[in-house]
Order: structure tokens, then sequence, then C-alpha cells
């Protein structure tokens, strides 16, 4: 057991904000219960994902996608009043990390899967106001089509994919989420193909005006590696109970 002031310090150690700019509140949202005995993690805060937290009883609930964003409306009310109403009912305090938790170098979102991919000779990749959140580095020889097949088993989501480049592929690059547009930083460093979540219409020409693999495999499907490990580290590191929350979401 922990009281929400060690949990808070702890979590704040390990998702450092290293200056970070960031569109999203990182850190605590909503303060619940004074011990923390049980927690969850999740890709979002949805209404469902809070219900489920509800149900398993947990007192703190940690996610990647928050409640509070920059340029919100100060306004409480509508679907946001519910999901607060339902944390204040049953005591549970709300973390969460967005860009902290996609650039994570042990249970991020990007390096933790090109560790789990077997992806070699890693680096950051993906730069966001001077920070760089993705990965980069090196798979053993494979075709297009096999690189295909290892991501949707992984990812367990269909690719929609845009094939410009090579058809043997040497070099990869990650960035979760809705990072399409870091295709083309991708494609100016001669990276062979270049793995998000998001894709928008302009991708399908670009790739291959640009000469490069695009891969997409669901903004949500990749953004669920970070939560599940996050589970993963609090229950082996601190013996806190802890439950990845894995909500349906196919986008």
């Amino acid at each position: 057991m922990f009281t929400l002031e060690q949990f808070r310090s702890y979590l704040e150690a390990f998702f450092p904000s290293d200056g970070m700019a960031d569109h999203a509140l990182n850190g605590l949202q909503v303060q619940g219960k004074r011990d923390i005995v049980r927690a969850c993690t999740a890709v979002s805060a949805s209404l469902v994902t809070i219900e489920e937290a509800v149900k398993q009883g947990a007192d703190a609930l940690i996610v990647h996608h928050g409640l509070f964003w920059h340029r919100d409306s100060f306004i409480i009310e509508g679907t946001k009043k519910n999901k607060l109403q339902r944390l204040f009912d049953h005591g549970i305090s709300l973390f969460a990390y967005h860009l902290p938790l996609d650039k994570h170098p042990e249970i991020g979102n990007n390096w933790k899967a090109a560790r789990d991919l077997e992806w070699f000779d890693l680096h950051p990749f993906g730069c966001l106001n001077g920070i760089s959140i993705g990965v980069k580095g090196k798979v053993r020889p494979c075709s297009r089509e096999a690189l295909k097949n290892r991501l949707e088993t992984y990812y367990r989501h269909p690719a929609v994919c845009a094939w410009g480049g090579v058809e043997e592929i040497q070099t990869v690059a990650l960035v979760s989420g809705g990072a399409h547009k870091t295709m083309i930083e991708a494609a100016q460093q001669r990276i062979d193909a270049y793995i998000t979540g998001s894709f928008d219409e302009p991708i399908w020409d670009q790739a291959k005006e640009e000469g490069i693999n695009f891969y997409a495999l669901g903004h949500a499907a990749t953004e669920r590696v970070g939560p599940m490990a996050l589970a993963d580290h609090l229950m082996k590191v601190l013996n806190l109970p802890c439950l990845f929350i894995d909500v349906e979401n196919p986008f």
C-alpha cells in the first residue's frame, strides 16, 4: 500500500517532464483516496474505462490520454462532468502521461515495442518540440509483407499500408499514435519503413513520392504497449496489484 503522495512522487520520478512541451496535462489530474491499494492502467480515460476501474475497485487509474488538454474549455459539463463524477464518487485518482509515456526508454509505447519486435541499433527518432519521442533502428532483412505480418501479430490489429519504398526492409522507424505526418522525417532520413498508428489521405501519395513504405496499425493499438508495460512494472517493482484495462477501440 502507498499513500497518494508516495505514489504520485514515484510516477513523477518515473516519467520526468524534461522540460517537454506537451498539449496535455501530465501527472495527477484528479485527487482521490489517501491510500493506493490497487491500480489500473489504460490507453484513454473513456467512460467505459472509468466504469471498469470502478468495477475493479481501483484507487488509481493511470492513462495515456487523460481528461485535460490545453485549449480545452474551462467549463465542466456533459461527458467530462460524468467522468469526473464517477472518479469523485469512488475516490479514484486519475493520472495521465501523454508524451512521457510515448518516449519512456523502458516501458514506452515506442522503445518497448522496438525491443519486443527485436529491432537493433536503436536510436531516438521523431522530433516533437525539440524532443525525440519515437525510435528508429534496424531489422534483419525481410520483405514488406513479412514486416506487415509481424506488426499485425504484435499489435493485434490490421495494418493499412502505402508501399512506396524498397521491397526489402532493413531500416525502420516508429512513432505510436497519431503521428502519420512524421513519415516525411523518416523519408528524409532514408528509412525503409515507417510505422505509426494513424493515417490520412495525403499519405498514400506522399509515401510513393518520398520513396518510403508506410504502415498504420491503429492509434489505440500502438498505444496499448506502454500502459500494459506500466501495469507489469508497478506489479513487479512496487508489488502493487495493477490491471491493464483493454477497451475495444479499432481506431
